[in-house]
């Protein structure tokens, strides 16, 4: 009783392993574990199906189906303008896209250097235009492949406080304290050139006016320009004075936005105004060029439609092509803008002049009212207003033996920056207009002409102190004829102004002629043997002129 309810043999322990025909050998013990793994397998399986299905909603979502494999970083340059409206938008595609965008602001200057950091540089590049991106390619001697030609558009403008009607790019150049940015810079700043040689194509303007507006420009930018020269400086500056800026309408936008009850408004010239574009261009070393063209195509896409676009707009730019209510002036041949800005590149160079002036006896003879000494204190005085803040200026005097015997030139002052500060206090500026009142003062008039020794002791004296970062000369005002008889003759002033001639230290000689007593025909050749150029002054009036046709020759030759 005891074995048969208690005990199993061994046998029946096996026959209930394999089962039997349900006679209590624990079939039935078998049977439970049987549901419960048929339960287990189902469960296996389903889970399965679960992470199979989520597994492959994960694999679609980055990129595997897609064929895009990881998400791959992608470093794109943009002009400081359209930086935060490209960033904007590369956060809104980001969670579809295969690409992680990191977008960096660079300006126009360090682009060059940037493009040619070998692995360093970006994969893509948004210039602020068209123009840009053809002249830094020249510059860098690579070809960059243009993945779209405009994200965005915005024109150019003329902002200000009090920004009258203006007819064309001159008109805008010769404005009274006009700012803008570098030319070589950005494309505002070259937008007035850009927009002037269109007019000149069309007929409107000459190549003259379109020189001189140039070197009037130029003077103002060099006497000015801001120690953080900028577009929202400049805005600030035109904001709160009333200094006109170039601009574009879209930084006009943010801007106003920003300051409200700002008064600024903006003006574009009659004859139209220049668009800036923002090409979108793959700049990638050759080993992800190909990746970079594809996350381009993704980028450009998103930027000209949906959220994308809204980031621009919002911005304040147009969208590409919009032109509304425009007139763009557009080149015939946009290479014509790089002859412009070597042209450009002279003005920008400051000047470094030795101003002689002539003291004999005939300057106190009247012409028109006043002495020709006064003339020339008029005309000297008016020049140096016109002369920028970063010129050096010294100043001589000359008549026979005017230094001492023997010695015909005098210094009345020595050659220094115009704002640097001078000993009895004020600036250089100030002591070179006491210097003029003084050294042509009735009391220092007298005797005769030195004009070719002190010629040859000035040219000698630049040319020793020579500074390779300024364009060197003198520039002589005399009403007459060289009268010193002990002096060297002219034959033997231009045989030794070519033996002095040197190619790296060059120093040209500039000669004014006040009245029509003046030696012209000796002073054009003393100018013409070392590339200067000679001019007549017959009243102060002139010596505007005269000086911006000194500058004008500097930048003709710079554009052969």
């Amino acid at each position: 009783m005891a074995a048969s309810s208690g005990q199993t043999s061994p046998r029946g322990s096996r026959s209930t392993r394999k089962g039997g025909s349900g006679d209590g050998f624990g079939f039935e013990h078998r049977e439970a574990r049987s549901g419960r793994r048929g339960m287990w397998l189902w469960s296996a399986a389903a889970l399965l199906l679960v992470v199979a299905i989520v597994g492959g909603i994960a694999i679609w979502k980055s990129g595997i189906v897609g064929g895009c494999g990881d998400r791959t970083s992608v470093s794109v340059a943009a002009d400081p303008a359209i930086r935060d409206a490209v960033a904007d938008a590369t956060s809104k595609m980001s969670s579809d896209s295969c690409y992680d965008y990191t977008v960096t602001a660079v300006a126009g200057a360090d682009v060059p250097g940037l493009l040619t950091s070998g692995d360093k540089a970006p994969d893509l590049w948004v210039p602020d235009s068209s123009q840009q991106a053809r002249r830094v390619t020249t510059q860098v001697r690579r070809q960059f492949d243009t993945v779209s030609p405009s994200i965005a558009a915005t024109p150019v403008v003329v902002a200000g406080t009090q920004v009258g009607k203006l007819s064309n790019w001159v008109d805008v150049m010769k404005l009274d304290g006009l700012r803008a940015g570098n030319p070589i810079d950005t494309s505002t700043g070259d937008a007035p050139i850009v927009g002037a040689l269109a007019e000149v194509d069309a007929g409107k303007l000459t190549n003259d006016d379109l020189t001189e507006a140039m070197t009037v420009l130029a003077v103002q930018q060099n006497n000015a320009r801001l120690v953080n020269d900028n577009e929202g400086t400049r805005l600030n500056l035109a904001n709160t004075s009333t200094t006109p800026v170039v601009t574009t309408e879209q930084q006009l936008t943010l801007f106003t936005r920003t300051h409200p009850g700002s008064k600024l408004k903006s003006s574009i010239p009659e004859d139209g105004t220049v668009m800036l574009d923002y090409p979108l261009v793959n700049t990638a070393p050759e080993s992800r060029a190909e990746t970079a063209t594809a996350a381009g195509k993704d980028l450009s896409t998103a930027l000209t439609s949906g959220d994308g676009a809204s980031s621009i707009t919002d911005a304040g730019f147009r969208k590409p092509g919009d032109t509304q209510g425009l007139t763009v002036l557009k080149l015939s041949d946009p290479s014509q803008v790089d002859r412009a800005l070597r042209q450009w590149q002279v003005l920008g160079v400051p000047i470094r002049s030795l101003v002689v002036e002539d003291t004999s006896g005939s300057m106190a003879e009247s012409d028109g009212g006043e002495t020709r000494a006064q003339l020339t204190i008029d005309a000297s005085l008016t020049g140096l207003k016109l002369f920028p803040n970063n010129t050096e200026i010294g100043m001589w005097s000359f008549g026979v033996n005017k230094g001492g015997q023997g010695q015909d030139w005098k210094e009345l002052s020595p050659i220094r920056r115009l704002d640097a500060p001078a000993s009895g206090g004020g600036t250089h500026l100030d002591e070179l207009t006491a210097a003029v009142k003084a050294g042509l003062a009735p009391s220092e008039l007298g005797g005769g002409t030195g004009l070719y020794d002190t010629t040859l002791a000035a040219f000698k004296n630049v040319q020793d102190s020579y500074d390779p970062n300024y364009s060197n000369s003198v520039i002589i005002l005399t009403d007459g004829r060289n009268e010193d008889a002990n002096s060297i003759s002219l034959r033997q002033l231009l045989s030794q102004l070519k033996q002095l001639e040197d190619p790296a230290r060059p120093v040209l000689v500039l000669t004014i002629g006040i009245s029509d007593d003046a030696d012209t025909d000796a002073l054009k050749q003393i100018a013409e043997a070392t590339g200067g150029s000679s001019y007549v002054a017959k009243n102060a009036s002139d010596i505007q002129t005269v000086f911006v046709d000194a500058i004008r020759a500097r930048v003709q030759a710079a554009g052969r």
